[in-house]
């Protein structure tokens, strides 16, 4: 008894451990009655009451848990809006600044980016719990409902929609692969120093590169403003399927043409000294470059098939 009522008030100690105390002796004499031996009646209705630090929450009404069910779907949502957002971002922000800023190899780039990435997370969860934590135990009602907000039924997801929508989770994914590759693309044209293999010419006209990036960004214009407006219309899916289409055309032509690659046994020789007795097929790279582009079409071709007309 005094462990659970020494974390009590004062003001309610005393009425509380009156209380225990007569639930602990009604339930010992009951199972001495039932034919306990009175040791292992006192201990067994000890144990069954369970840990005192858990009772004297229960008693003082204050909640073991570190975010309550009323706090935890919203604390969710919102761990994993900052994480999708915040982390992708970090990580491309990096790369992009040791590729273009550094000579550091593609395993240092990647460890670095993988580290900041799990940092970021940390942070991310630890602050975000310590706010819900702190605003369910001393925030006022009207702070508690401007974090969890009121639900109502328009919120629900229509169905019928599903095909049209575009996803928080989908732009995302887009958006960050498509600046990697836009961060890699500059990094190769930039050069990419001793430690690393130069895979796309650098002599390439700036006018071919531009275009390039032109079309990556095209790509992440249209996935970023069919989000805003909530889903695919007519116009952005034409833009998406000309993007992938056109960008492809021009992409195989620059392989097939040899301004895109570099002598790819050379740089590997150079940087690792494989051998150079080895070729690249350049109809398989032009056909692997095909199958993404295709099925960029396609996906845009299927928005523009799911798409509303505005």
């Amino acid at each position: 008894m005094w462990t659970v009522t020494r974390q009590l008030p004062q003001e309610t100690g005393p009425d509380i451990a009156r209380e225990l105390r007569g639930t602990i002796e009604e339930t010992v004499e009951g199972r001495i009655a039932a034919g306990e031996e009175p040791a292992a009646a006192e201990r067994a209705t000890i144990v069954g009451l369970g840990d005192p630090d858990v009772l004297a929450r229960e008693y003082g009404g204050r909640p073991n848990h570190l975010i309550g069910p009323a706090f935890f779907p919203a604390w969710v949502r919102l761990v994993r809006l900052l994480l999708a957002i915040l982390v992708p971002l970090a990580v491309v922000g990096t790369v992009i600044a040791h590729a273009m800023g550094t000579d550091a190899g593609f395993g240092t780039i990647v460890g670095e980016g993988a580290l900041l990435a799990f940092q970021v997370a940390v942070h991310v969860v630890f602050w975000t719990t310590l706010v819900f934590a702190v605003a369910e135990r001393y925030g006022s009602p009207g702070d508690q409902r401007g974090l969890v907000g009121e639900w109502n039924p328009d919120e629900l997801a229509d169905p019928a929609d599903r095909a049209r929508r575009a996803s928080l989770a989908e732009m995302l994914f887009e958006v960050v692969s498509t600046l990697v590759v836009i961060g890699l693309c500059l990094w190769q044209w930039g050069g990419v120093g001793p430690h690393a293999v130069q895979v796309l010419d650098p002599a390439l006209a700036l006018g071919w590169q531009a275009i390039i990036i032109g079309f990556l960004a095209v790509d992440v214009l249209v996935t970023v403003a069919a989000w805003a407006r909530g889903g695919w219309s007519a116009p952005l899916a034409v833009v998406s399927l000309v993007s992938a289409v056109v960008s492809g055309v021009v992409l195989v032509w620059l392989l097939l043409t040899d301004r895109l690659l570099t002598d790819l046994p050379a740089q590997f020789h150079e940087t690792f000294g494989w051998s150079r007795d080895w070729s690249l097929s350049m109809p398989a790279v032009a056909v692997g470059i095909a199958v993404i582009c295709g099925w960029e079409a396609v996906t845009a071709l299927r928005r523009l098939r799911d798409s509303d007309p505005a």
